[in-house]
């Protein structure tokens, strides 16, 4: 099975439930443990976890807790089994194989659908992880609760293989919690066989969406409240995709709510499919999505029917990451692991497999086109360390904050 066959894609954070990130079990349960230490900053806007906000201009240094400190240097490897708590289908099958045969132990892979359900099962106090793989809008949260362990960089010489700016991140400077995993971009992906005008022939390429009367019922924005709505953002120029003004996230809702109206705009995450399928001519995506949707285009039919544009600067921005759990009874192999996925061979071995482009200095662009990994008319699905200087980025938001976005998408989602 391809990566991309699964029911919800890594980027899934649907919040059907109408409540709040906070209301939820899982975070509801991690905010509470959080805020109970108080407040060690001053001066700066604070997050549900009692963090400042990671932002682009004001880098944060996660916290150390006296009782939750790194392992020694030194120790010796753990018999195993290797515990891993993953997205569905995000690493390539070949890697852990690999990985097992070299370390002489068992991975075992444990998957989930949404953050949520992962907060839920990692704060039940029933779950047995050695490693996890998180996103940015919950890192300091999952710092503040002390659900992840920082890392001795002693084991992680393969860390001088990534982009030197996400090295130490903005949201995790020196890179105390975690080591990075995959960069994308979201963007526009069409079908250049069935839309005359390409994004990038607009004036403002977001405009695309709002003039494809003669596509209605075929185009299609990301089941995503916050990427959803940064988009509409961007259109209006208003580059700060976690502002908290009600006043530009209620705006961003009803510019969205005219999709409705005006195409009969469906809300999906299956862009890699219905895109290459046909299903939809015009769609919010992702580019690691769009670099595997080849694999999903009917027989004979060639990739270049495929189109996706991003800005290049201000282009929304992703990154995710690998961490390990507090409670991990393998920290040592989870360190291993770590080290294991940023080795730049492997790097590359696992990309192939799931489309999302590793942030390793040794990946160079040209090449993933010349060797085919990536056909020359998806070229712009390649992130750049330069995009990502350059981007921006969907970050935590306060309790208010997450409070207002949630409440302008259940509005847009009811109609």
């Amino acid at each position: 099975m391809h990566p991309r066959e699964r029911r919800t894609t890594r980027r899934h954070f649907l919040f059907a439930s109408g409540g709040t990130i906070a209301a939820l079990s899982g975070a509801d349960a991690l905010l509470r443990a959080a805020e109970a230490l108080g407040n060690p900053f001053s001066g700066a806007p604070m997050g549900p976890g009692g963090i400042p906000l990671a932002r682009r201009d004001h880098p944060v240094t996660l916290p150390l807790y006296s009782d939750n400190g790194p392992i020694d240097s030194g120790l010796n490897l753990e018999k195993g089994p290797l515990n891993v708590f993953n997205w569905a289908d995000y690493i390539n099958p070949a890697i852990l194989k690999d990985f097992q045969k070299e370390y002489g132990v068992k991975v075992k892979v444990t998957t989930f659908e949404n953050e949520e359900e992962a907060l839920a099962k990692l704060t039940s106090g029933q779950a047995d992880f050695d490693v996890w793989f998180p996103t940015v809008e919950y890192l300091s949260r999952s710092v503040a609760g002390k659900l992840i362990q920082p890392l001795n960089h002693h084991y992680l010489p393969h860390l001088k293989n990534v982009w030197p700016s996400l090295q130490s991140p903005f949201y995790d400077q020196h890179s105390r919690y975690t080591v990075p995993y995959t960069i994308y971009t979201t963007g526009i992906a069409w079908r250049t066989d069935k839309v005359k005008k390409a994004p990038s022939a607009y004036k403002n390429p977001y405009d695309i969406f709002w003039q494809a009367k003669p596509y209605s019922g075929k185009v299609a924005i990301l089941d995503d409240q916050r990427e959803a709505l940064a988009m509409a953002l961007l259109r209006r120029h208003v580059y700060d995709v976690n502002t908290e003004s009600a006043k530009l996230v209620d705006r961003a809702e009803g510019d969205l709510a005219q999709l409705t109206k005006l195409v009969n705009v469906k809300t999906n995450v299956n862009d890699y499919t219905d895109v290459p399928a046909g299903k939809t001519w015009i769609s919010q995506a992702w580019s690691g999505d769009m670099a595997g949707a080849p694999n999903y285009l009917p027989k004979g039919v060639k990739p270049t029917v495929l189109g996706y544009w991003s800005p290049a600067s201000k282009a929304v921005i992703g990154s995710d990451m690998i961490a390990i759990l507090r409670g991990a009874k393998n920290p040592v192999l989870a360190h291993a692991f770590l080290n294991y996925l940023l080795d730049n061979k492997k790097a590359v071995e696992n990309f192939s497999w799931n489309g999302y482009i590793p942030p390793l200095s040794a990946i160079h662009p040209e090449k993933l086109i010349s060797q085919g990994y990536i056909p020359k008319n998806l070229g712009s699905t390649i992130v750049r360390e330069s995009d990502f200087e350059h981007g921006v980025s969907i970050l935590p938001l306060t309790t208010q904050g997450q409070s207002l976005w949630q409440d302008a998408w259940s509005k847009f989602k009811a109609g």
